[in-house]
């Protein structure tokens, strides 16, 4: 009977594991003679029993399941990191608590009707566990959240991941003379790893909302941008019979000189505000309005627009994506007070080339995101993001370098035919 409970209780868990992982983590071969080798190789794995008192188990255990992760699923890093750590923790504190009811009940010393009593209730946890484990599974990858996080996030959820294997790996190394003990701290390890799941949705989620909140805010600045330029063009039209009034008094004074200086002065402000770099009314929108604000910030922003045709994209993906990346440029402050833009069209696609200089040192997340120095962490740091999402939404892709003190974004999306 313990054989076959054994048996039974580890297919439980290495096929619920199994069916779960292709959902969160992106399979390295997808033939299906692939997938049947990777249920069978966890199932070897999970047969392998972690007993108490010979930490061997759990080492080997562990290892083997380490390599079998990295091996058949091919994710960043530090994402397969965290799942390889997360799903042991699973299978590393479920394999003990069985392994050690096991041990109990194959005792010759035990009545006999206990026995099936203790793998009936085994197994009936097991069906009510892994139905909750698998709920869990379908709300975090359903929802999408995981693409949200960072290595950072990774690295957190790695450890807090990590806390439940110590656990049984100390009660492995050094079980409690306390059955009660013993029992209650298997559970709670048990519950820990579970509870990883919704961790991992909340995080997320937050992360997700963190960036809605910076692509809203990008969008209400914009158009804040746009209204302040209106507002501009109102108030010179307003104006406008003022100043033909000054140059008429000009003119009756026979200073026809100084007319001519005060048209082109009214003509070149009109112009400034109001300029056609594009066919696209959103991309000079936004282009007057960020030069606007550079202005404001005392710098110069050269554009050089080349293109006849407009993008076949979502209106809101472009603002995203020019937006951002001029927002960048303009935060960045650079020493020489210059910012250098450049849209042009090549074979059927859009160029956007934003650079600045830099002084100091530019961080860089090994999954190429960059570091955020703004003390408000929480609402900065997804510009970048946003640039590469927005890209890629638009069927482009996207450079970004810092390289000899030069800041640069560089990005090609298609354009309509």
């Amino acid at each position: 009977m313990a054989m076959v409970l054994h048996l039974l209780l580890s297919l439980m868990l290495a096929l619920n594991i199994s069916a779960a992982m292709p959902a969160l983590l992106k399979p390295r071969f997808s033939s299906p003679a692939a997938a049947f080798m990777r249920t069978v190789l966890l199932c070897v794995i999970c047969l392998f029993p972690i007993v108490p008192d010979f930490v061997q188990t759990f080492l080997l255990s562990f290892a083997a399941f380490l390599i079998y992760i990295f091996v058949f699923y091919d994710e960043g890093t530090e994402k397969t990191a965290a799942f390889s750590v997360i799903f042991f923790s699973i299978i590393g504190s479920w394999s003990y608590l069985t392994t050690w009811w096991i041990q109990r009940i194959s005792s010759s010393a035990l009545p006999l009707w206990l026995p099936p009593v203790v793998a009936l209730l085994l197994t009936a946890l097991a069906l009510l566990y892994f139905s909750i484990l698998r709920a869990y599974f379908r709300i975090v990858s359903e929802s999408m959240v995981l693409g949200s996080f960072t290595e950072r996030m990774w690295n957190y959820a790695t450890f807090m991941a990590a806390s439940p294997s110590v656990l049984i790996l100390t009660l492995v190394v050094s079980p409690p003379r306390n059955l009660l003990i013993l029992q209650l701290l298997t559970f709670f390890a048990i519950a820990a790893s579970t509870i990883i799941f919704p961790m991992l949705y909340q995080m997320g989620r937050s992360a997700r909302l963190a960036e809605e909140n910076s692509r809203l805010m990008a969008r209400s600045e914009y158009y804040q941008g746009v209204e302040s330029q209106q507002q501009e063009i109102r108030k010179l039209k307003h104006d406008l019979m003022n100043h033909l009034t000054v140059i008429a008094t000009y003119i009756d004074l026979g200073e026809n000189e100084k007319a001519m200086e005060y048209l082109k002065e009214i003509g070149t402000r009109f112009a400034e505000m109001t300029k056609q770099y594009t066919p696209s009314t959103l991309i000079n929108a936004i282009l007057n309005s960020k030069k606007q604000k550079a202005d404001a910030h005392g710098l110069s922003m050269g554009i050089i627009a080349e293109i006849s045709s407009l993008p076949q994209a979502d209106e809101m993906d472009l603002c995203t994506l020019i937006a951002n990346a001029l927002d960048n440029a303009i935060e960045a402050d650079p020493p020489d007070k210059r910012i250098e833009v450049t849209l042009l069209e090549d074979d059927g696609h859009l160029l956007l080339t934003v650079a600045n200089r830099y002084s100091g040192s530019v961080e860089m997340e090994s999954d190429g995101s960059f570091i955020t120095h703004k003390s408000d962490k929480a609402n900065h740091g997804f510009g970048i993001r946003n640039i590469r999402e927005a890209a890629a939404r638009m069927g482009g892709n996207v450079s970004i370098t810092a390289s000899d003190g030069t800041f640069r974004v560089e990005a090609e999306v298609p354009l309509a035919k």
